[in-house]
């Protein structure tokens, strides 16, 4: 039927009769719509050049021009090309026939069809199997040669937040998204390009040398010369050395603030945990308090119970919503710093995946002061910064041989009709200037690099000292609350519920045990976070607040021969 249209169309076309082509268009159509239940699928019209048939795979090539596929889910695929004036018409024709869904347009900005889309009543009521193929267009060039089709890639949908999150998605997307390592990589880069240009030799110098014009009536001696300086002693290698310092001092410093963001988005995961954890215990303590009141207000109808017993269950339960209040506000803040370290401020909050446990390897302070200062980057960075500093002293020293300085000079002389050649070398002579300032600088910057050293690593161990004083309270408290207050309170709770049972204990009471167990657990929530915190702090070297101001990038002295 569409191979019949496309010869009536183009007959009609060619012979200037649009009243025809018209009529052929609405008799078509008419008949498409009474059919397309079971044939039609969709109608996918692609205006743009450098699109052949062989990419859709359905008609072997010809004339490049606007194309309309129509797709059948028994049929396979047909296709008929049409010249651009009968495209535009069979746009119209479904609206004037009253077929509601006779051609369905695609393009690149379009939504995509789904079967949740399908609305049945107006066009049958089973949903189709949609095969769209989008494609991307490249104008033709000069020559009027086709750029290849590229299909266009499909992205997720932005904007959809997962429902839970763990912390190795968090560290991924902060590796990602945190700008401090972004920052710290241009540092790389720019050091790079310093030994990239460290041990260039000078480039020569050419230039045009006239002398003695207008001597007898002549042009004089008219040349050109070339000179170029030869640096001496291996200078340009301890340039090269130095930079290459340079460069391993960026890398360490960037490791340096890939663990602080590590650190950084653990530690707060732990705290968002807890905040999750806390806000759930405290939500069970303040409906216990508000049942409390209640209970405590019936006793008091029935004259069991006091105005004051009433008063002060009343000041209980405020003072547990004060503890939920507290515990929501600390969630919302947690999180706030956590999506701030993680690059992403405008995240909205998830679930956080993850449960706090108390069974972790013991450390002792011998291992852990090995793991903190062995091989931390913070360290390695000021050690490689005391070898630049060594080189830059041998690099000083080495300033005071001076460099030749040759040129060569070819002249015509015009008076004698004679050429003529110049060669000239030489050097600076350190009679004056012989670096000693330069050397001096160079010395006190290495004393003050190898002190660093000595200065990071008792900051480190005073550091340490008092992490691991954090981590050892936090682990004999959690162990004392697992293995005794939890416990003798989870036993307090079953006798008290046991007496209710019994009828020898009032409900009041049953809360106020139940409130009194929740207390302990959220002290024992509150050791447990501080014994992850503290642990990760170790295990991350110390090495934290990766979103702090870093201090000033160091300016490097530039190098000059003499």
């Amino acid at each position: 039927m569409l191979t019949d249209l496309n010869g009536q169309c183009k007959s009609a076309y060619d012979a200037g009769t649009v009243d025809i082509a018209w009529t052929v268009l609405q008799d078509f159509m008419s008949r498409a719509c009474e059919s397309i239940q079971d044939r039609l699928i969709q109608v996918c019209l692609i205006i743009g050049t450098g699109i052949t048939d062989t990419d859709y795979g359905l008609l072997p090539p010809r004339d490049r021009g606007p194309l309309i596929r129509v797709l059948f889910n028994d049929k396979g695929a047909t296709a008929v090309r049409i010249r651009f004036p009968f495209a535009i018409i069979l746009l119209l024709v479904p609206a004037l026939t009253g077929c509601q869904s006779a051609l369905i347009l695609r393009s690149s900005s379009a939504p995509t069809f789904h079967d949740d889309d399908w609305n049945g009543e107006e066009c049958g009521e089973t949903p189709p199997e949609v095969f769209v193929r989008e494609a991307a267009y490249e104008p033709t060039d000069d020559a009027g040669q086709v750029s290849t089709v590229q299909p266009l890639q499909s992205s997720p949908p932005t904007g959809v937040q997962s429902t839970t999150v763990s912390l190795s998605d968090l560290e991924a997307i902060a590796l990602d998204n945190n700008p401090t390592l972004s920052a710290a990589a241009a540092r790389i880069d720019d050091a790079q390009g310093r030994l990239r240009q460290a041990g260039r030799y000078p480039n020569p110098v050419i230039g045009y040398h006239a002398t003695e014009i207008g001597n007898q009536g002549t042009a004089g001696q008219q040349g050109g010369f070339v000179g170029q300086r030869f640096v001496t002693a291996g200078k340009l290698k301890l340039d090269k050395e130095i930079a290459s310092r340079d460069v391993d001092e960026t890398h360490f410093r960037w490791h340096v603030q890939e663990q602080r963001v590590l650190s950084d988005v653990r530690l707060r995961f732990y705290d968002a945990i807890v905040a999750q954890q806390r806000v759930e215990l405290a939500s069970e303590f303040a409906r216990i308090g508000q049942s409390i009141v209640e209970a405590t207000e019936k006793l008091q109808a029935n004259h069991l119970r006091t105005e004051n017993d009433v008063l002060q269950a009343e000041v209980r339960a405020e003072q547990a919503n004060i503890v939920l209040d507290n515990a929501r506000n600390e969630q919302l803040e947690s999180w706030r710093r956590l999506a701030a370290v993680i690059g992403m401020p405008t995240m909205k909050k998830p679930m956080l995946a993850g449960e706090l446990s108390a069974n972790q390897t013991r450390l002792n302070w011998d291992d852990c002061y090995a793991k903190v200062l062995g091989s931390n980057p913070e360290l390695s960075a000021a050690r490689s910064h005391v070898e630049r500093e060594k080189a830059a002293i041998r690099r000083a020293e080495l300033e005071s041989i001076p460099n030749l300085d040759f040129s060569l000079s070819v002249r015509h002389h015009n008076v004698t009709s004679d050429n003529v050649a110049n060669v000239q070398v030489g050097m600076p002579i350190p009679l004056f200037d012989r670096n000693r300032g330069n050397i001096q600088s160079a010395k006190a910057r290495w004393i003050g690099a190898m002190n660093e050293v000595d200065r990071i690593e008792l900051h480190l161990q005073d550091r340490l000292a008092i992490a691991f004083r954090r981590y050892s309270n936090a682990s004999q408290q959690t162990e004392r609350y697992q293995q005794r207050i939890i416990p003798r309170a989870k036993r307090s709770l079953d006798l008290v519920a046991n007496g209710y049972d019994a009828g020898k204990v009032d409900f009041v009471t049953l809360l106020t045990a139940k409130q009194t167990h929740l207390q302990v657990s959220l002290a024992h929530l509150d050791s447990l976070g501080e014994l992850w915190k503290a642990s990760t702090a170790i295990d991350g070297q110390l090495l934290d607040g990766s979103l702090s101001p870093s201090p000033s990038p160091k300016t490097k002295r530039n190098t000059l021969t003499n």
